[in-house]
């Protein structure tokens, strides 16, 4: 009897060391922006980033501009049970997308078109956005997304199809200090995707900017569910920037940092980062001690 339970007690453990951590959803799609400053920037004037954070920001734009943003995903510090369990960490962990900015128009807006494979799954997304003037100093903004998922062969309902909303708001209290607001998935049309987002950005010195946001899963308690990101920019020449940031997400149960760099002309502009993130817990699809680096460049043309 006391040798039956021995065994069954190695074999639960031994289940459990060896057991990957695996996530059910693909990771949200970051721009080499929001990858520099770790995910920051709710209440930052981004054209780009409007059609993935907070879409009120278009309103602050005017002419128009298209970008292009690319990253690919590589592990760092692999666990030697990956090769026990001969689970290889897949290599084609590359996301991609196209976004346009029209700011030409009274409803201000944009349209963006975003691929994802990672881990084997596959998401493709299509984004329209738009946003409104609420006075000279706030604004309004919509975002819908047609998202398409592809789940590996072991997910139960591979394939499946969303119709996603978002909402933001954004407000200047004063030259120095802007304030944001982001509801996402409202209607909860995909699970574990909604979340309510507050930003602020504060112009320390003229060249120095800090940036922070903070977030829930509002449908679940918050103190399980919350998520904080912090981020910095500084611009050393009138068109180079450089930017850091550090993250903390108890929704997918990891921490990281960001950095980047980007040259941002009249006409043209280029940009790098490097995101790591630590998965701590049961939400991501890597082992223990392991490290997923992002790495992401853009190029971005106004018009």
């Amino acid at each position: 009897m006391n040798k039956r339970f021995y065994l069954a007690r190695l074999t639960i453990v031994g289940t459990l060391i060896a057991t990957p951590v695996f996530g059910a959803h693909i990771r949200e799609f970051q721009t080499t922006r929001l990858s520099s400053t770790a995910g920051a920037g709710v209440a930052s004037i981004l054209s780009t980033e409007a059609a993935i954070l907070n879409p009120a920001t278009s309103v602050f734009f005017e002419g128009n501009s298209a970008s292009y943003q690319s990253y690919t995903t590589s592990l760092r510090e692999k666990n030697t049970l990956r090769d026990t369990n001969n689970d290889s960490f897949a290599k084609q962990n590359r996301s991609q997308g196209l976004f346009l900015s029209d700011g030409s128009s009274g409803v201000k807006g944009g349209a963006a078109y975003i691929q994802q494979n990672e881990n084997r799954f596959h998401r493709q997304r299509m984004v329209l956005h738009g946003a409104s003037s609420l006075g000279p100093k706030s604004a309004m903004g919509v975002t819908y997304n047609y998202i398409q998922d592809e789940n590996p062969k072991t997910v139960r309902d591979r394939h499946q199809s969303h119709h996603q909303l978002g909402l933001g708001m954004i407000h200047f209290v004063d030259e120095q200090t802007i304030l944001g607001l982001v509801l996402t998935d409202p209607t909860r049309t995909t699970p574990g995707e909604e979340r309510l987002l507050a930003g602020f950005q504060y112009q320390l010195a003229p060249r120095f900017v800090i940036i922070g946001d903070v977030g829930a899963r509002y449908t679940k308690s918050f103190s399980e569910n919350y998520l904080w990101r912090a981020g910095l920019q500084v611009n050393i020449f009138s068109d180079f920037f450089i930017r850091g940031g550090q993250f903390y997400d108890k929704i997918t149960q990891s921490k990281g940092t960001g950095w980047g760099a980007s040259w941002i002309g009249p006409r043209f502009g280029v940009e790098f980062a490097q995101k790591i993130s630590d998965y701590y817990g049961k939400s991501g699809y890597v082992y223990k001690n392991e490290k997923l680096v992002d790495t992401s460049l853009s190029a971005i043309m106004k018009f």
